[in-house]
């Protein structure tokens, strides 16, 4: 009786949130919840009956669920098979599949990288081979998701891709035979010529602290004098394995995160364990940004506070919500935010916008919060980590994001490279690699708006549509800079576009970012992703500021207030 009045309240509370007028509703607040349980038992049971068609009472039980927990925060959710597929990689760290990065190029599905010591890499399948079919299954159509569930599979199974490669123009079959790929979202690290070291880590899976730990050992027998850690676009994972990344930069005994809930289990605070890999005097430098969030925000802010690293970039996610899992059935799994994260200074990093909702009656943690790091800097708390060096990410010409939109350098790069095979790492972009990539670009019809185009386009969509008929002038009105109105002929500012476009190639801002995305994407070719990551960083201007900060101890000590 119980669980069947539970999941009665469950539709309860969807009703609520669902509700446009919950004043109409003229409920009690005094009431006891419970006579919301037997007065909505019995809407249940009224809608089961008399409901004019026929209804699927466990899909309404579980967009009840839904209903009830979407207002809460935005990580309490119900999983349902296809959302726990990614968890269940991040808690294990690897996956039954062939070992392929995909991704949809000109709505294609193509092979992005193979994985080193895989199944794919082993029988050949090279970056910018197209899937066409995954066993009967034609990929036209299909979402990245929806194709990558075809190609996993148990251990030991077989799947046939059915690959299109555009430099030799056929398609071959490709019987693979599924294997345990190994997440390596530590994809690279290295020592660059001024002797600093650098590290990437994508993503905290149960992985990423050993391979953290292997690369930090390598570049410390090295002897560097610095180190950048990169944890760009990083959207966390495992608090374990950045409690284990922050064991091996800090010194031992010192409070690197705690956190608060109702219950003991989520009230815990974490310290560091062991003596430091990485010398504690050398600098760090970590780099962050918007899409750094939960386990990156950690250890990026506990390093703040332990003055222990300068962070470089824009202001990261704001995620400081810890959840658990509870499995209520073989299929389906309730993601329950359970506690709050803080950081050793004591202030959250959780943004605060959730908390306006009405269903939450306590626990608001005050915004932009002033606190201190080890030695007296002043931090703030309630909206993510703010670095201590701010920078502005590099912006690309719509010409450019066009060319990475459609995957026309690694395209280019596919195809190239079998054909000339004198080329090596580290590759160099001479003049005839850009003249043939300008002969490649005839096949691409490449559809993006000039800054300022778009504006035009609007407000020429917009003034046609007025009331007022200009047509008779056989021209069109626009607002000039003095916002006065002038009249310009529609062809001539179409013409105007077209030619500004035929030039985008030949452009210097332009050419530098195609030569580097012809750098990165052939070397992924040539060496795979780490050799990619490795080119990226030539044109990084981001990695470059972090590098000269390191060079430059006396303003790394600055900022540390040292």
């Amino acid at each position: 009786m119980f669980m069947k009045n539970y999941l009665v309240f469950l539709i309860v509370i969807a009703s609520l949130l669902l509700s446009k007028d919950k004043a109409d509703l003229k409920f009690n607040n005094d009431e006891n919840y419970e006579d919301y349980i037997e007065l909505f038992e019995s809407s249940f049971n009224k809608l089961k009956v008399n409901f004019v068609d026929s209804v699927n009472e466990s899909e309404m039980i579980k967009a009840g669920i839904k209903g009830m927990l979407k207002n809460l925060d935005p990580y309490t959710k119900l999983l349902e098979d296809n959302s726990l597929e990614s968890f269940d990689i991040l808690r294990k760290g690897k996956y039954g599949g062939v070992g392929i990065q995909i991704g949809l190029r000109r709505d294609t599905l193509t092979v992005l990288a193979p994985m080193e010591d895989s199944p794919a890499y082993s029988e050949g399948i090279i970056a910018g081979d197209k899937i066409m079919r995954v066993d009967s299954t034609f990929t036209k159509g299909l979402n990245v998701s929806d194709a990558s569930s075809l190609i996993k599979g148990e251990v030991g199974s077989s799947v046939i891709l059915g690959i299109y490669r555009p430099s030799t123009k056929e398609e071959i079959d490709f019987e693979l035979t599924r294997s345990n790929i190994v997440v390596k979202h530590v994809p690279y690290w290295g020592v660059d010529k001024n002797n600093i070291g650098y590290i990437r880590i994508t993503r905290f899976s149960r992985n990423a602290s050993k391979d953290f730990k292997k690369g930090l050992e390598e570049l410390q027998k090295q002897d560097i004098s610095g180190l950048v850690i990169d944890l760009r676009g990083n959207s966390g994972g495992l608090l374990s394995n950045a409690i284990n990344i922050l064991d091996y930069l800090c010194e031992r005994g010192e409070l690197l995160l705690f956190s608060k809930g109702k219950t003991n289990r989520s009230n815990k605070e974490w310290k560091s364990r062991r003596k430091p890999i990485l010398d504690i005097d050398t600098p760090i430098v970590v780099l962050v940004n918007k899409g750094s969030a939960s386990a990156s925000e950690i250890v990026s802010g506990a390093l703040q506070d332990l003055d222990r690293a300068v962070i470089l970039g824009q202001n990261t996610f704001g995620k400081g919500l810890v959840q658990h899992m509870y499995d209520l059935n073989d299929t389906i799994t309730l993601k329950i935010t359970t506690s709050k994260y803080y950081l050793p200074s004591g202030r959250l990093i959780q943004k605060q916008d959730y908390l306006d909702n009405g269903f939450l009656t306590d626990g608001l943690d005050k915004r932009d919060s002033l606190f201190t790091t080890k030695g007296g800097r002043l931090v703030k708390g309630g909206n993510g980590i703010a670095p201590d060096i701010h920078t502005t990410r590099n912006i690309l010409s719509p010409y450019v994001q066009e060319l990475w939109r459609q995957g026309v350098f690694l395209s280019f790069a596919a195809y190239y490279v079998p054909f000339n095979k004198q080329l090596k790492l580290p590759i160099k972009i001479d003049s005839k690699i850009m003249s043939d990539f300008k002969l490649f670009l005839k096949d691409y019809d490449l559809d993006y708006q000039l800054k300022g185009e778009k504006e035009y386009l609007k407000f020429l969509e917009k003034m046609k549509k007025t009331p007022i008929s200009i047509n008779q002038y056989s021209k069109n009105i626009y607002s000039n800079k003095n916002g006065s109105i002038d009249l310009i002929d529609e062809d001539m500012m179409s013409s105007y576009f077209q030619q500004i476009k035929k030039v985008q190639f030949s452009l210097e801002e332009n050419q530098r970012w195609i030569k580097n995305g012809l750098e990165r994407e052939i070397s992924k070719v040539l060496g795979g992703e780490k050799d990619r990551i490795r080119a990226s960083l030539n044109e990084d201007m981001e990695y470059k500021k972090a590098v000269e900060l390191i060079l430059n101890l006396k303003e790394y000590y600055t900022i540390l207030d040292f």
